[in-house]
């Protein structure tokens, strides 16, 4: 099995067509045939289900594919590493979601590649499971997520704990003195599915089932031109927008008859990696920013 036949095998699953993926791969027609008539005869297992009118994978192709991409993803990791080598001192992979990256991460790391030009710093930007995956695969060093990881051989913290606020533009003043859950549905709502937990799920089930929100976008700071140059609203952490509460161009609105859950969120890492010089210069440089960030104890 060698990692051109896995390549073929993705691309194939991906466009689901023979034609189509040698176009791609640059390949004759009869070499993808043949690199997935290979691939099968090594595993025992029939990964396309064939006819005249589509291709499509079989249960085994399905939970192969999984496995595939990851091994691809292992050496395409491999290989960025091997490369750095000759550059840099040491590396840190970080992955990180969305929301946690734009309130803690973005100014922290600006500092630390500064600080430290001897790290080479590469930052994943995905969601919390296929983070914590990551992890186990060893394709990061350390994860920060919205879903804690109580597993053999893992450490794992409390990065922060905080809560979403309800925010408009400085001019919208309908609902300044507060809102119930009911006058929700009248307001023309910015629906971001944070992937927090449970809370994207649990905003959404404010609102009358079957909802149509005005704007839907999946990162929260691309939100913050909408809210401050109109009248729309919406959930955001609080640290996120605190700059623009500051300045005043946001302002906060109470609620009145309901509440919403603190959000906490994680640094994750494999306890082999976590005395590593990288991973504790990086976590040491929150220390004054955060008030809840995890101390890293000295070696020994």
């Amino acid at each position: 099995m060698n990692t051109d036949t896995l390549y073929t095998f993705v691309q194939l699953a991906k466009y689901k067509n023979f034609t189509q993926t040698a176009g791609k791969l640059y390949v004759a027609q009869s070499t993808v045939t043949n690199r997935i008539f290979e691939l099968e005869e090594e595993l025992g297992q029939k990964l396309f289900l064939r006819n005249k009118k589509q291709l499509s994978l079989t249960p085994e192709g399905e939970h192969f594919l999984e496995y595939a991409m990851r091994i691809l993803e292992l050496e395409a990791q491999a290989m960025k590493e091997i490369g750095a080598l000759n550059h840099f001192k040491h590396s840190l992979r970080i992955g990180t979601t969305n929301t946690i990256y734009d309130c803690y991460l973005e100014e922290n790391s600006v500092d630390f590649i500064q600080k430290h030009p001897d790290i080479k710093l590469n930052i994943t930007i995905s969601h919390s499971h296929p983070l914590i995956q990551m992890l186990y695969d060893k394709t990061i060093d350390m994860a920060f997520t919205y879903i804690p990881c109580h597993k053999k051989e893992i450490a794992c913290h409390i990065l922060s704990t905080e809560s979403l606020v309800l925010v408009t533009g400085r001019y919208n003043d309908t609902y300044i003195n507060g809102i119930t859950q009911a006058q929700l549905a009248a307001i023309p709502y910015y629906y971001c599915d944070f992937n927090i937990q449970d809370m994207g799920s649990y905003i959404k089930d404010l609102f009358p089932k079957g909802h149509s929100f005005p704007l839907e976008i999946d990162r929260s700071a691309n939100l913050l031109p909408y809210l401050s140059s109109g009248c729309g609203y919406s959930f955001l952490p609080q640290s996120l927008i605190q700059e623009e509460i500051t300045a005043g161009t946001l302002i906060t609105i109470p609620l009145l008859d309901f509440t919403i859950p603190e959000v906490i969120s994680y640094v994750i890492t494999r306890e082999e990696n976590r005395e590593t010089i990288c991973v504790r210069e990086y976590l040491e440089s929150f220390k004054g920013k955060i008030s809840e960030v995890i101390s890293v104890p000295s070696p020994g």
